[in-house]
Order: C-alpha cells, then sequence, then structure tokens
C-alpha cells in the first residue's frame, strides 16, 4: 500500500528482459515537494525504473501510485495528463521544429479551446477547429506561447533568442535545455530528469544545478537521474542508491556517499595505473592530417585554418566548449560534412570527396556521439552491423567472440534490444560494432557522456586497450582531466579554432587550459 502523505509510490516493481532483472522489487516513496536523487552504475536499472513510472513500460510485478491513484501500467499520455512530465537520458527534440514549437508541444495536455464538449465527435473536431483556426484557438495559442517564452527566459540568453531556430542547429547542451522547457511547458506536478548535465561541461552544470534548485524552491516535486555527485549532493533531500536492479542505499547525501557498499558499486576503485602516454623518442608517423581546413554551414564559419595531426598507434584528444566545432571536425573526417578549403588525409591519400562508407573501408570507424544504435534490434545484430564492408563470415564470428572476451558483459545479453540497454552497456556495443570493421583507426565522438564514474573508467581502460592493440584513436570528450590522462598528444578548440595543443603531459596542467576548455562562440 502507498503511504498516505506520499505523491509517489512504488511498491514491489519489478522488470525482466529475458533472464535479466533490470529492477527488483523496489519501493519507494516521493513526497510532495521533495527532491529525491537516485544514483547507481550504468546498467543499474535507473532508467527502466523511470520507464515504468512513466509509462513507457510495464512492469512484471509491483504497483505506481501517484497521488494515492494506482496508475500502473497506464500509457505515457494519460501519465502527461496527469502532471508526470519527464526528460530522457539521451536529449528528444523535434530536429526540424523551432525552439518555440518544440516547447509548445509540452502544453499540449492543457489545450482546451480545441477540445470539443462532446467526446464522440472529438477528433474530428478537434482536427477542425485546429485548421480553422477560430479566435478562441488564436487566443489560447498567443498565450501559451507567451508561456513558452518565460519559461525560455528560465534558461537566460541561451535559448530566447534562438527561439524560431531548428531545434538541430542547437548545441548539444540547448538541446537538452529545450528538452527540459518542453517538460516544463507541461505544468507537471512531478517532474523526472534522466542525468540533465550530461555531455555539459562544468559551467553549464553550475547553470543546470542552479535552475534545479529553484524549480525546487518553488515547490515542484522532482526524481532525479545523475551521475555528478556534487550536484546530487547539494540538491537532494535524500539519495537512493541502485545496483543491477536492487536498492543499496537511501537515506541523506553524505550518509550515503560514505557507505562502503555504494563506494565499490558506484565509484568503483578509479583508473588503474592511468597515466598519461608515453610517446616513442622518434617522431611518430602521422595516419590522419587535417590540413587548413575551413568550413562553413552556410555563411557561419565553423574552422578557421584547422590543422591536427594524430600519429600512428597514438590517442590524440579534441578537447573545447560546446559548439566549439568539436563534432563537425568528426563529422569531416568521416565525409558527412564536406570543407570549404582544405584538405583531410588518411595514410598520405586525401579523403575530400569519399563517402563515408569509403571511408570505413580505408580503416576508419566511428563511435558516435550518444551511441546511435538500432534500438529495436539485438545486441549481435548491432555489432555484426559493424561488419558490413566485410565478406569473409567465419574471421567475423571470430572477431565476435573476440567482442565477447573485450566486452564480456555483452555476453549476457547478445540476444537482448539494443534500446534496453544502460549508457555504459551501449557505448560497449558501439565500441564493439566499430572494431568489427578492423579498423586502424577509431574516432569517438563524447566516450563518456552520461556515464557513472565506474563506466568511465572502464571505457577509458578499453580505449587503452584498443590503442595498445595497434589502434590509433581520435576522441572528442568534455572530461579534459581524464581525457589527458590516457591521451598522447591534445588539440584545444575555441570558436572554431586551435588555441593550444601540444603533449598531454604539459597541457594537463596548463593553467591556460580551463580558459580555452570552457570558451565557445555560441552560448552553449
Amino acid at each position: 500500500m502507498a503511504q498516505l502523505n506520499s505523491m509517489l509510490s512504488l511498491r514491489g516493481l519489478t522488470r525482466r528482459f529475458g533472464g535479466l532483472t533490470a529492477v527488483d522489487a523496489i519501493d519507494l516513496d516521493l513526497a510532495k515537494g521533495e527532491l529525491v536523487s537516485i544514483i547507481g552504475p550504468n546498467g543499474a536499472g535507473k532508467t527502466t525504473l523511470f520507464n515504468l513510472v512513466t509509462g513507457l513500460d510495464r512492469p512484471d510485478a509491483g504497483t505506481v501510485h501517484f497521488e494515492g491513484q494506482d496508475i500502473t501500467g497506464l500509457s505515457p499520455e494519460r501519465l502527461a495528463g496527469e502532471g508526470i512530465a519527464r526528460t530522457f537520458q539521451l536529449g528528444r527534440v523535434f530536429g526540424n521544429l523551432s525552439v518555440m514549437d518544440n516547447v509548445l508541444i509540452g502544453a499540449h495536455t492543457r489545450l482546451r479551446a480545441v477540445k470539443p464538449a462532446v467526446p464522440v465527435i472529438g477528433p474530428l473536431l478537434e482536427l477542425g477547429l485546429a485548421l480553422l483556426r477560430p479566435a478562441s484557438v488564436k487566443a489560447e495559442e498567443e498565450r501559451l506561447r507567451e508561456e513558452v517564452k518565460a519559461i525560455l527566459a528560465r534558461f537566460g540568453e541561451r535559448l530566447l533568442p534562438r527561439i524560431d531556430q531548428p531545434a538541430y542547429s542547437l548545441s548539444y547542451a540547448n538541446r537538452r535545455r529545450v528538452e527540459i522547457a518542453r517538460a516544463l511547458a507541461l505544468k507537471p506536478r512531478l517532474l523526472l530528469l534522466d542525468e540533465p548535465t550530461a555531455g555539459m561541461n562544468p559551467t553549464e552544470t553550475a547553470e543546470m544545478q542552479a535552475l534545479v534548485a529553484e524549480l525546487k524552491a518553488e515547490g515542484l516535486t522532482i526524481l532525479l537521474i545523475e551521475h555528478k555527485l556534487e550536484m546530487v549532493m547539494r540538491l537532494s533531500d535524500r539519495v537512493i542508491v541502485m545496483d543491477e536492479g536492487k536498492k543499496i542505499a537511501e537515506g541523506p547525501g553524505d550518509a550515503v556517499r560514505s557507505d562502503p557498499k555504494v563506494i565499490e558499486a558506484y565509484l568503483g576503485h578509479g583508473l588503474s595505473g592511468a597515466s598519461e602516454q608515453e610517446s616513442a623518442t622518434s617522431a611518430p608517423e602521422p595516419l590522419l592530417a587535417l590540413s587548413n581546413v575551413n568550413t562553413f554551414y552556410g555563411q557561419a564559419q565553423v574552422h578557421f585554418d584547422l590543422s591536427i595531426t594524430v600519429a600512428r598507434g597514438h590517442i590524440v584528444c579534441l578537447l573545447g566548449g560546446n559548439a566549439s566545432g568539436k563534432s563537425t571536425t568528426m563529422k569531416i573526417i568521416l565525409g558527412l560534412v564536406k570543407p570549404r578549403s582544405g584538405d583531410v588525409t588518411f595514410d598520405g591519400a586525401s579523403l575530400i570527396g569519399l563517402t563515408t562508407p569509403q571511408i570505413v573501408r580505408r580503416g576508419i570507424a566511428s563511435v558516435p556521439e550518444a551511441r546511435r544504435l538500432f534500438a529495436d534490434m539485438s545486441v549481435r545484430e548491432n555489432i555484426l552491423m559493424g561488419a558490413f564492408v566485410r565478406n569473409d563470415r567465419d574471421a567475423v564470428a571470430q572477431d565476435l567472440d573476440r567482442m565477447l572476451t573485450l566486452f564480456p558483459k555483452l555476453g549476457q545479453r547478445l540476444s537482448q534490444r539494443a534500446g534496453s540497454l544502460s549508457g555504459g552497456e551501449q557505448q560497449m556495443v558501439a565500441m564493439a560494432r566499430a572494431l568489427m570493421s578492423r579498423p586502424r583507426m577509431i574516432v569517438m565522438d563524447e566516450p563518456t557522456m552520461g556515464l557513472s564514474p565506474l563506466y568511465v573508467d572502464r571505457v577509458l581502460e578499453l580505449i587503452r586497450t584498443i590503442n595498445q592493440e595497434g589502434v590509433s584513436v581520435f576522441m572528442v570528450e568534455q572530461n579534459a582531466s581524464l581525457a589527458l590522462e590516457i591521451a598522447h598528444e591534445a588539440y584545444v578548440l575555441q570558436t572554431g579554432k586551435i588555441v593550444l595543443s601540444g603533449r598531454a603531459r604539459a597541457l594537463k596542467d596548463d593553467p591556460r587550459i580551463r580558459d580555452a576548455y570552457l570558451g565557445g562562440s555560441e552560448a552553449a
């Protein structure tokens, strides 16, 4: 039974995927106005728990009560109408819609002018009113647009100047902000935030923390998943720790953080033997080179004489704030964007004009930002997609076995839908998929984004292992300090220009890197 004073009450909530129990008999109570954080390693079941609360998934056992009403298994639309809003681990915006229209969608449950008095003829009448747009519909739309502007104003100058821009043109951090603004447009009574600061630099994280604190002060009830412990400890009334689907600890932040079980499960033991890679004494041979690259999107210049070299057998990281041009650099290497001038060479041959499949066949594989798996395909099928350029079936089967040795956790999930995996597990699938093409170089876009500290360590260890097996690595990464621990060389990009470069050992302690790393032309 739900507690009488609970806004949200979970009892025995359980969800299984085949033989894997993702959420295992979870009990949770959330009082009105409370902010409770859920932490734990990737794969602990946190996002699956959110999916059960918000109707995206149905539990195998247990109940969900909201304000005393049993809402177990109700659809997401019904739950939105009840006042439950959420954001997602990987931001979901409508790329071709404007910022305004994306946020307006969040207010759909509050539309009244198009709602008919007679439900039977509802759909046809709603469509007619939306198309004809009588005065009542126009007035309601104008009122909602003013509400949206007020919501966007919460983000300072981050979104309002971009209110008419398509969402695809925004930086990653701004797309996250749009998603949160859309959730707020619903005027929720309960807000579930799934890693709202994933992929954000320290400045952006501080801004998001201030916003969440403001929402809490206004009385909004919040359930938060977040890996950044400083933010969790400052905001939370209580902290719940999950591991392997179970609740292993609950209580005030300080008590939870010092719990040995939490330290073991969530923080791990650190990056074993992490240190900046040593270069050979002789000058290494270049494998990839970007030379005086200038890139434009329409009239806007993104790169200014960009020059980067990745030596054979080295790890090179590209650092910089959001909207500094890092992801566009990746797209140029992979042939997805063509620079206006300059050249990109791999093993001495130009890549300009080649298609992405041709570039993959040359020996470059990609681990994209946000993993980009085929969610409804199995883990096995996703990994094998990386071998699409190969015809040697026996060797492909051997390489699949090798991937399961390199990523042993995936062996337990080969038949599982990739979309049901945790962020850390999805990252491993993306890395295994890339390796299946037997590349000479992997380009990785934000490989640690949204991962718990334990999984960050594992991913960085895997990158070092891959590199030690002879694969060169070019990675874009927000976490500068960790990237510099495993890299040979690094470049810092600011507003499309390289402002700092050199050996990772030297840059790690360079006082200039903080200002350069946090810079950016767009108020990301």
